[in-house]
């Protein structure tokens, strides 16, 4: 049977792996190390947990890994931990000390690296899908694996790596400017006063208050010395101001209110607009009074004759005595009539006066109260 190139290649490759498996046996089990990434790479693992991988940037990748696993003599063991990823978007394996001689382990490590590719991709990948499959049959071989990706990864594969490799680079900075904050200061402790003693707590309370207390005894002895020296003076100053205070009391509680004052006709009456009154000066009953009387009429073109009384109520008793008033002509296209007339008033405890018109309408002025503050008596 005619073996292909890729079957040919790859017969030197699993002859030198299983003299390096045999010569590792010979010198026995390896010590593992651990494996440190330089700044400018990042685990495998890192970049599938934190990105998330197109299909042309999961097939650059597997074909980085396969293609330094071909090249590599004797080849480091392909797991995910063991691959890195550098700023130029390229994959490739650590190096590692030993290699436990195993059969058939590499095409399983790379079909299980194939599927963890086709996982943080979220979408199906056929040449992923292809090349695991390759891996998993039993007469897989590593080289076919690394043609199946290859082929696929030669159209987009660059831009893929430019894509993969500023990932690395936005990650792998995130943590290479961490400074540490310095430790917050702690202030020292305050230190406590000692709490007070009973006696000093009385001391404190006595030096506060024998001033006001010293003014309290001075107080007391002026208010009795003039208790023993003012006795009579003071009693009968009691005396006159609970008098005071009780005649207030009748005086106020005597007098009873005024009934208001009903006008004897209407403010204002045919040409007749308005009456008023006023005393020239203070008046009291009992005596003779001054008013002053005024009325305004509409002008007319012919003279105008009024005539007009007074009338004094007593606001007590409600009785009403007429006051002889006058009688006086405004002259044509005349507006007012003013005049004075005295009249005797009747004793009374609160009067009210009033103009009253008899001609040409009656009309009435608004109540004059004698005296001001006038009062009937209970």
């Amino acid at each position: 049977m005619t073996r292909s190139r890729a079957e040919r290649r790859a017969s030197p490759l699993h002859r030198a792996h299983a003299r390096t498996r045999r010569a590792g046996g010979a010198r026995g089990p390896a010590t593992a190390v651990p494996l440190r990434t330089p700044a400018d790479e990042l685990p495998l693992t890192r970049l599938l947990s934190i990105a998330r991988l197109t299909p042309a940037q999961a097939v650059a990748l597997g074909a980085d890994l396969l293609a330094a696993f071909e090249t590599r003599n004797p080849a480091p063991p392909l797991h995910p931990e063991a691959v890195r990823v550098g700023r130029d978007g390229r994959a490739r394996l650590l190096d590692a000390p030993g290699r436990p001689a195993t059969d058939g382990t590499d095409l399983e490590a790379t079909a299980a690296v194939l599927d963890q590719l086709g996982v943080a991709t979220a979408r199906p990948v056929p040449a992923l899908e292809r090349a695991a499959a390759a891996a998993r049959s039993p007469d897989g071989r590593l080289a076919v694996v690394a043609a199946i990706l290859r082929e696929a990864d030669a159209t987009g594969g660059a831009q893929a790596r430019a894509e993969l490799g500023r990932a690395v680079a936005v990650i792998a900075g995130d943590g290479s400017g961490a400074t540490h904050a310095p430790a917050a200061r702690t202030s020292a402790p305050r230190r406590r006063r000692p709490p007070r003693t009973p006696r000093t707590v009385a001391r404190a309370a006595v030096a506060r208050s024998w001033k006001w207390v010293l003014s309290v005894v001075v107080l007391v002895a002026v208010v009795g010395v003039e208790i023993a020296f003012l006795r009579d003076d003071i009693s009968r100053d009691i005396t006159a101001v609970l008098e005071a205070g009780r005649a207030e009391v009748m005086a106020t509680d005597s007098p009873t209110a005024l009934p208001p004052v009903v006008p004897p006709a209407p403010a204002a009456a045919g040409t007749i607009d308005a009456v008023d009154l006023r005393a020239v000066q203070p008046c009291a009953p009992g005596t003779e009074c001054a008013f002053r009387v005024q009325v305004r009429v509409q002008p007319q073109a012919h003279p105008q004759t009024i005539t007009w009384s007074l009338r004094v109520l007593d606001r007590c008793t409600g009785e009403v005595v007429a006051a002889p008033g006058g009688t006086a002509t405004v002259p044509a296209h005349g507006d007012r009539l003013d005049a004075v007339v005295t009249v005797a008033l009747p004793e009374a405890s609160a009067l009210a006066v009033t103009a009253v018109t008899d001609r040409p309408s009656t009309a009435a002025s608004g109540a004059v109260p004698v005296p001001e503050n006038g009062a009937c008596t209970a």
